[in-house]
């Protein structure tokens, strides 16, 4: 049951906006400059999905995706209230991701995605993700072709 009712529901859902989760994508831009990780760039409109970060040097696309939004195996639960409505709006979030994904691909664009939940106290996913990017931007810079 929900602890608002319908119309303060609405409300508090319609000031909720689609885009800048901006906590997580601060707490991702904190790791990369903790491990000295540059040549990263936020936001590209011009790229199919506007990666939160892309490396144009590597040709890597970086999603941190909303556990909730994007339906996270995990951590995703339907609300009760308005679940065909949820349930729909969710699922062509994640096919919205989907075409993302083989865009940039077929424009030569790696992409990784993250859910929320990995950028959480130094998951050992976070720290495997942020050490693989070290290693590709270093591998790049002493590539003689990079």
């Amino acid at each position: 049951m929900d602890v608002f009712s319908k119309d303060k529901r609405s409300e508090v859902m319609a000031k909720i906006r689609g885009r800048g989760n901006r906590s997580t994508e601060r707490r991702m831009a904190a790791l990369l400059r903790a491990k000295r990780i540059s040549g990263w760039q936020m936001h590209r409109e011009d790229l199919p999905g506007t990666p939160d970060f892309y490396f144009p040097n590597l040709h890597l696309a970086l999603f941190i995706d909303g556990c909730f939004w994007h339906q996270c195996p995990r951590c995703s639960k339907l609300p009760a209230q308005n679940a065909v409505f949820w349930a729909e709006k969710l699922s062509k979030n994640v096919r919205r991701d989907r075409r993302t994904r083989r865009a940039l691909n077929r424009a030569g664009i790696r992409v990784w995605r993250l859910w929320e939940h990995d950028l959480e106290r130094n998951t050992p996913r976070c720290e495997t993700v942020v050490s693989r990017i070290a290693s590709l931007v270093l591998s790049a810079k002493r590539s003689p072709c990079g």
